[in-house]
């Protein structure tokens, strides 16, 4: 649960989804557990429970599978970190979402999902506060990211009339950053028991009607360290010394 002094209480739970194998981090996920690749003094698990702690959370679930031992080694219940932490435990892998099933009771209305290997200061409370003011179903906390195109592209009409020619540009898309809120409503739509995928949640809530809410980033850095070039880019940020929570 989210307790500041601006906001009060909001009945939020918090899950950080880390129950997956890191494969596009191989071969330095084949013996640790990729929340725990460092990034600066501290592994990424912390960086993420750190950015949360300062915004106000002490509760936070954490789904485990892949070298689940290790992270439960390394968090145990929190105390050492001044937080709470519960455990989901994956016997299988239930994709990047589907471990929400395997809980069969939540104390709180509202859900905040985040991915395990996200290097990000995202601003929390701005998310919080367009989440509840627009009344959302689910809101999907977004991030801009330019598309550079090698070559010319042409906007040709259906007769092959070109009708306009750009030379290598540069498109611009709100991405989907892997940091999700959302109500009961869209949690009942996650089949039980089975893999699933964010995306496919996004969809399922679209396909229902839902109210589905964009939350651009406003401010801050964020990086899906799915890569060993967004490691090293991670990296380069925190020796830099502009990271901050």
């Amino acid at each position: 649960m989210l307790r500041t002094a601006e906001t009060g209480q909001w009945p939020v739970n918090i899950i950080i989804m880390a129950g997956g194998k890191g494969t596009r981090l191989k071969p330095l996920t084949d013996n640790t557990h990729k929340s725990l690749i460092t990034v600066g003094d501290k592994p990424i698990i912390r960086h993420l429970i750190d950015h949360l702690t300062v915004s106000g959370f002490r509760e936070i679930h954490i789904s485990v599978g892949h070298l689940a031992e290790q992270l439960t080694s390394y968090l145990g219940d929190g105390n050492e970190f001044g937080i709470s932490v519960r455990y989901i435990q994956e016997r299988s892998p239930m994709g990047s979402i589907g471990a929400l099933t395997l809980k069969q009771r939540w104390p709180h209305e509202h859900f905040l999902v985040i991915n395990g290997d996200l290097y990000s200061n995202f601003d929390v409370r701005n998310l919080c506060t367009e989440y509840f003011s627009r009344k959302a179903d689910m809101a999907i906390l977004t991030v801009s990211n330019v598309v550079k195109i090698p070559y010319g592209v042409l906007d040709m009409a259906t007769d092959g009339h070109v009708r306009a020619f750009v030379e290598k540009p540069d498109y611009e898309f709100m991405i989907n950053s892997g940091v999700y809120m959302f109500n009961r409503n869209t949690l009942n739509l996650l089949p039980k028991g089975i893999p699933y995928e964010g995306w496919q949640l996004i969809q399922s809530a679209l396909h229902a009607n839902l109210k589905v809410a964009g939350i651009p980033q406003t401010s801050g850095y964020w990086i899906d360290i799915g890569s060993m070039e967004a490691l090293q880019k991670a990296q380069a940020l925190s020796q830099a010394g502009i990271t901050q929570h």
